[in-house]
């Protein structure tokens, strides 16, 4: 299978007892210490998590009758809103745990986290809500408001009258007022109407006197149009700005996929244009991931359009358009990278690690019932699910040095406000977690691994993905959290190098859902407890499908037809490409390696194939008498065919000269071993010459092949021609023995056709005899090596560095 061979069978072997164990009771540990490090980390986020998204907006009906305009057909929006200002504020007016635990169990805290529920009348814009209400997460109701346009007329109420109607409303909605200051009244003048506001200050006074919090009661003119809370905190925009790197590193998360995915794109084209690549299971993953952010979306379509205000569009439409502009802006480009990272990645791995492919190869196959499949899982849920539990007990030991996380991330994006969100959070997590993996995996480990090794290279892919990728953990100062970035990343890259893509893939969809899952898990509410599980539950579906074989030695085992085509193409090019490797050395093993010197006669040679096997051969012999046998040959074409019948051409003449070396009884040898074996199919050319250096004589014959040169040491050019039929074309052959004086510093110039017919790049014409000639002149008092080089100049200049249609071959001889 060559490169498709170590994907044959996994690396992994059977599971021993005592290694099974470890791995169950390492994952019982991380799901403790996740447990126990969650309230440390998060001290603020709400202990009682009670009411759900359904109840929160029953609660909200309910309360809305209190209002004097009733709802007629309304579209509801319901959002879980986190206020991460106050959480900072808290973080900052409480530096110590026991601080934290005080300030925890207030008013206020309670306000952290809260349902929002709007409603808007049947067709209205998306700014023409008409009433809201936000709900704590253990159904305390802390704002119910009515809206009434600003150009709306309305009587007339005095202060003391307001005041005594705030007091009778919030006593009905169950507040005690003995826990808030006498109230203040703050007016306000419209264009029909006066508004009041009358607040009562909570007495709790938690966040310090400069920071006034408790809640108000609204009037439009005479008419009560419900109550809120409210936080008068002098330093908000400072709070805000402390949160800015944060919402940019947002913003450059959703950004990213698509300048990242057109980069990918260049290297997936250029590796399926070499057909090393395949798409049938990339577009099973983009339409995967696809799908997966499609369905979280719907779940959530309402939370994420919350924020969108166009000003034309009806609420209803606008969720729609969000919708539709989420999957192209954002979530197309997520499905379309990791679609080809996976095509790209994998042609990259498949060369070396197949076997780290294995267990995902049979996941995506449907063959879940092997050991294979389960260990991976195994590994990968409880490598997540320790990596999380490590994170945060990071994050506790930096929140003992001043820095902290803040309970309000864990609920976004949007996926906290779902209609099942432990559906849309498992979603979600399947998107990112592919795309994740394989990029930051699949397509950067091997490469960098390859090119720096495994752990210089791990170390460059984790820095990277750590840049990329929406960090596992945030805290406050951003730059504290920046060492357990990497720590993540490189924890991943350790799994993928050490057990495989499924690892590694499942341990990342373990830690993006488990810690997020965390507050729906610890919830006092049995329905808002099973979202958790539906999250934890999904991650770990790998596992429960194959948890029984964990024990067993049944393995996924690659067959010749399980293997992709492309993979099979990987793998013959692999063969092909060791076959000819091996001829290629074979072939440089026949050509000799010229001396500069024999019998007093310079010698200057090159030779340069157009494939890894030539078809020219060259050789210069000396023999006994004094004499030199010269020879040049070109068997047509070029690749492993003609270098064979080149190898056996070559044989045939070194055995022929050793036993006779005269010119006729060579070419007779030549021509009935190329006729034999290559019979119309590769004709072969060839130029023989005997040269005999005292006597300054040479004789020489050419079958086909193109005419030596004699270059005189006065540059005057000579060619020395002899014709005949090419080696092969009939089974006799006979060849015209020429005579020729040489002088004192004469120059032999041999060569083969790919020398004339090197072309211009970007056109047909020829560099040609003519050229040649000149250059042969200009060249000539440089002696052999010079003429060499300035014939080899002359054709770069002429053809530039790219490809060469044909083998090429020269050299260079003078006479003592």
């Amino acid at each position: 299978m060559g490169a498709g061979a170590a994907a044959a069978r996994p690396r992994n072997r059977h599971m021993k007892p005592r290694h099974l164990f470890a791995w169950i009771g390492a994952g019982v540990a991380a799901t403790v210490l996740l447990v126990w490090t969650f309230p440390r980390l998060f001290p603020f986020f709400p202990g009682s998590w009670e009411v759900s998204r359904a109840e929160a907006l029953a609660i909200a009906q309910e309360r809305f009758r209190d209002l004097e305009r009733p709802l007629v057909d309304p579209h509801f929006v319901v959002v879980l809103n986190a206020d991460n200002s106050l959480e900072q504020r808290m973080e900052e007016v409480a530096p110590t745990r026991r601080d934290r635990e005080r300030l925890a169990a207030t008013a206020v805290a309670r306000r952290l986290i809260q349902w929002v529920v709007t409603a808007y009348p049947a067709g209205a814009l998306d700014t023409d809500w008409t009433h809201r209400a936000s709900i704590t997460l253990d159904g305390e109701v802390t704002e119910l408001q009515l809206r009434m346009l600003s150009e709306e007329s309305a009587g007339a109420i005095e202060a003391g009258e307001a005041r005594r109607a705030a007091e009778a409303f919030l006593v009905e909605q169950g507040f005690d007022l003995s826990g808030y200051a006498a109230p203040e009244i703050r007016s306000r003048d419209r264009e029909a109407r006066t508004d009041h506001a009358i607040r009562f200050a909570s007495r709790e006074a938690a966040l310090g006197p400069e920071v006034p919090y408790g809640v108000e009661v609204t009037f439009a003119g005479d008419r009560l149009t419900g109550f809120r809370a409210f936080l008068d905190d002098p330093g908000a925009r400072d709070l805000r700005r402390k949160l800015q790197t944060v919402a940019l590193l947002e913003q450059a998360w959703l950004l990213i996929p698509l300048p990242l995915s057109l980069v990918v794109a260049v290297f997936f084209l250029r590796r399926y244009h070499a057909g090393v690549v395949g798409v049938r299971r990339s577009l099973q993953i983009c339409l995967l991931v696809l799908g997966a952010l499609t369905l979280f979306i719907f779940l959530s379509k309402s939370a994420a359009s919350a924020g969108w205000s166009t000003g034309i569009f009806t609420r209803r439409l606008i969720e729609w358009i969000a919708f539709v502009q989420l999957i192209l802006i954002f979530f197309f480009p997520v499905a379309l990278l990791s679609a080809l990272s996976w095509s790209v990645g994998e042609s990259i791995c498949r060369e070396r690690w197949g076997h780290k492919l294995a267990a995902f190869d049979a996941l995506f196959q449907g063959r879940w019932a092997n050991a294979t499949v389960a260990r991976a899982s195994l590994r990968g849920v409880v490598g997540g699910l320790g990596l999380a539990a490590v994170l945060q007990l990071c994050g506790v030991a930096l929140r003992e040095a001043g820095a902290h996380a803040q309970a309000g991330w864990l609920l976004g994006p949007w996926w906290g406000a779902a209609k099942w969100p432990g559906i849309a959070l498992f979603a979600f997590g399947v998107a990112f977690t592919l795309y994740y993996e394989l990029f930051g995996r699949l397509l950067l480990v091997p490469p960098t691994t390859r090119r720096w090794g495994t752990v210089a290279g791990g170390v460059v892919a984790a820095v990277a993905t750590s840049l990329v990728f929406w960090p596992s953990l945030i805290v406050l100062p951003v730059e504290a959290s920046l060492p357990f970035w990497v720590l993540a990343q490189g924890a991943l890259v350790f799994l993928f190098l050490r057990y495989g893509l499924l690892t590694s893939l499942l341990a990342s969809l373990t830690l993006f859902v488990a810690r997020p899952a965390m507050p729906l898990l610890l919830a006092g509410d049995a329905t808002i407890q099973f979202q958790g599980l539906l999250a934890l539950a999904g991650a770990a579906l790998p596992l429960i499908a194959s948890v029984r074989h964990l024990g067993s030695d049944r393995e996924f085992i690659y067959r010749w037809e399980d293997v992709p085509p492309h993979v099979r193409r990987i793998a013959e090019r692999e063969r092909q490409k060791v076959e000819l490797e091996t001829a290629r050395n074979i072939q440089s093993s026949i050509l000799p390696e010229l001396p500069p010197e024999l019998h007093g006669v310079r010698i200057a040679h090159c030779y340069l194939p157009a494939t890894e096997v030539g078809g020219d051969f060259y050789d210069v012999m000396a023999l006994e008498d004094g004499r030199l046998a010269v020879a040049v040959g070109d068997v047509a074409g070029h690749g492993v065919s003609s270098g064979l019948v080149m190898s056996m051409a070559k044989s045939a003449l070194a055995v022929q000269v050793t036993f006779n070396p005269g010119v006729e009884e060579v070419f007779a040898t030549l021509n009935r071993m190329v006729y034999q074996s290559a019979r119309r199919r590769l004709l072969t050319t060839l130029c023989y010459v005997l040269i005999d250096p005292r006597a300054r004589e040479m004789q020489y014959a050419s079958a086909g092949h193109l005419f030596p040169y004699r270059i005189s040491r006065h540059g005057a050019v000579g060619a020395l021609e002899s014709i005949s039929y090419p080696l092969g074309v009939r089974d006799r052959i006979a060849v015209t023995v020429r005579n020729a004086r040489l002088e004192s510093g004469d120059n032999l110039f041999l060569f083969s056709d790919g020398v004339i017919e090197t072309r211009r790049d970007g056109s047909e014409e020829l560099f040609g005899f003519e050229r040649l000639e000149q250059s042969l002149r200009r060249h000539s008092a440089a002696g052999v090596g010079g003429l060499r080089d300035g014939v080899l100049a002359d054709l770069e200049a002429f053809g530039g560095r790219g490809p060469r249609a044909d083998d090429l071959t020269l050299l260079v001889l003078q006479l003592p």
